[in-house]
């Protein structure tokens, strides 16, 4: 089979020159590729459970420098058109969907279903997995092929144009392996390897105030109620934006809740076994994971769900706020449950399992009724 850039898939050729570390806190000279590869090894060697985000924060560059870099692993640049590329992980079988941001981690098991394609946004609806995917926020891809655990890991990881991970793709024991190596074949970047011309994070993370809510909402006019939030379905709050949103929401359907509302929530879920939808984005994609939570834990600052097709990593001391909310829809009153980092962004969104049509059940409800005002924490 011919891919897109004319050529049989096969072997791939090595990669190139290394990435720059271009961090605040590093002399004006460069790192070489391997100088940077023996820091993070020391580094790991220190921490082995670092994960690779914190490590090039600690080692001064951008994660998807970072990644570029590696002389560890087999490491291959990609192009888009990202839609497309997408598109072709549906014949990888089943795959861990990771998406993050700084304060949570979401692993959800599944498989890529045909990807519906909307102007620049993408969404998978299958039973296991929802995705939405904003690819104008996508600007790097990786295929990684890596010693992990005494076996073979195969991802496809995708930055923004600020190095930022927005989301990745692991391959499982029963993933196609020869589907993934046709992909990565039909995807390579066709240039010369070069250093990444990553942007300003804080060009893209524009924040605001915590009480501005005037350019959010000027007039603080009431915002639409359309049968749906808009804010989860875009970029838009998950990387600036959110709280204020919140803020200039009509008073009796926002409640400032206990910073461990949020935890406090998926206890009560899991004892009751309420199932739950349960999302965590930033600015290129949004996941979410909807039926039940069992198997809860907390380890030092981290939240855990740990059950077999779903977890949830979630740093509680980055949790600035929470609040409960309530949105009149096509389908009665939604009611959601959201954690907002210091910044504004938001973190997490909790809601009550339901239907499209459906309204949420009265069991949901009551649990998030019955959570305590931030006053009286």
């Amino acid at each position: 089979m011919v891919g897109r850039t004319g050529r049989q898939p096969g072997s791939i050729s090595s990669p190139g020159t290394p990435a720059r570390d271009t961090g605040p806190d590093q002399p004006d000279s460069r790192d070489t590729r391997h100088e940077l590869m023996a820091r993070w090894q020391a580094l790991k060697s220190e921490e082995p459970r670092l994960r690779a985000r914190d490590a090039a924060t600690r080692l001064g560059v951008s994660e998807a420098e970072l990644v570029h870099a590696r002389t560890d692993a087999e490491v291959h640049r990609l192009d888009g058109p990202w839609d497309r590329l997408v598109a072709g992980v549906f014949g990888l079988g089943s795959v861990m969907a990771l998406t993050r941001n700084d304060h949570a981690v979401h692993e959800k098991v599944g498989q890529f279903e045909p990807v519906q394609v909307f102007a620049r946004t993408g969404q998978v609806l299958g039973d296991g997995l929802q995705l939405r995917l904003f690819f104008s926020r996508w600007h790097y891809g990786f295929a990684i092929t890596e010693a992990f655990q005494n076996r073979t890991r195969r991802s496809l990881q995708f930055f923004d144009s600020a190095g930022t991970a927005v989301h990745k793709v692991y391959l499982r024991r029963r993933s196609d392996e020869h589907a993934f190596q046709a992909l990565v074949s039909e995807y390579r970047h066709t240039g010369r390897w070069q250093d990444l011309a990553v942007t300003d994070d804080a060009a893209i993370r524009h924040e605001r105030p915590d009480d501005d809510t005037e350019q959010t909402n000027p007039g603080n006019r009431e915002l639409p109620r359309d049968g749906t939030r808009q804010v989860p379905d875009t970029p838009q709050g998950w990387t600036f934006g959110g709280i204020q949103q919140v803020r200039a929401s009509p008073q009796h359907s926002a409640r400032r809740i206990r910073d461990d509302g949020f935890r406090i929530a998926l206890e009560h879920a899991a004892e009751a076994g309420i199932p739950v939808t349960l999302l965590v984005g930033n600015g290129g994609a949004l996941q979410s994971h909807t039926g039940p939570v069992r198997r809860l834990k907390q380890v030092g600052p981290w939240f855990n769900v740990l059950d077999p097709d779903f977890s949830l990593h979630l740093r509680s001391d980055g949790i600035a706020c929470a609040w409960a909310l309530q949105e009149q829809t096509g389908d009665g009153i939604v009611t959601s449950v959201e954690i907002f980092a210091a910044a504004g962004r938001r973190i997490a969104k909790l809601q009550g399992q339901r239907n499209p049509g459906e309204e949420e059940t009265s069991e949901w409800r009551a649990l998030a009724a019955s959570l305590n005002d931030c006053s009286l924490a």
